[in-house]
């Protein structure tokens, strides 16, 4: 278990965040979750492009029964946009990038969404990563309040196909001199 937070004093709805693996025993539990809150998501978590590296992925369990998820990779920071690895100081700078998150709608506002994001913030710093990443559709607001009440920058931006979306970038190193 990774953490553990009562979330709603009137209900004292409890839960908690573990990380879990493909060998993990109840794993199809996750994809199952995957499938049916974010289906979209589910080329994010089981591509090609997003196995190249190595990735995490924490559950949220209330009552023993998975009701979120968040999935992410330790990448290079540059190549996801077409451009070099950034390095500084000859050191290559990774990102943890999230690929895939979702809270079942019948266990949101009780603060499980946002454990998921901190979760993943405090590991990768243990992993040494410059910065948390993460894209989001514009109508995610939920999404969008989590990150910015954590502290995440935003960048609006617009893809080929005309699709609106944030990108959002949480700092974790200074490596300056």
């Amino acid at each position: 278990m990774i953490g553990e937070g009562i979330v709603n004093d009137d209900m004292k709805a409890k839960y908690s965040i573990e990380e879990w693996d493909e060998a993990h025993p109840r794993w199809h539990e996750f994809v199952a979750c995957l499938e049916m809150v974010a289906p979209e998501q589910a080329p994010f978590v089981f591509g090609e492009h997003f196995r190249a590296y190595q990735s995490y992925v924490f559950v949220a369990l209330q009552a023993n029964k998975v009701v979120g998820f968040i999935r992410f990779a330790v990448q290079p920071i540059g190549p996801e946009a077409q451009c070099p690895v950034l390095y500084l100081n000859g050191v290559q700078l990774t990102e943890a990038k999230i690929h895939a998150f979702a809270v079942r709608e019948d266990a949101r506002g009780q603060g499980i969404g946002t454990e998921l994001q901190r979760q993943t913030i405090q590991r990768a710093k243990v992993l040494r990563c410059t910065q948390v990443a993460s894209y989001s559709s514009y109508g995610s607001d939920v999404n969008h309040h989590i990150k910015l009440s954590l502290g995440f920058a935003a960048q609006p931006e617009v893809h080929g196909d005309n699709h609106q979306g944030v990108y959002f970038i949480m700092p974790l190193q200074n490596f300056a001199p």
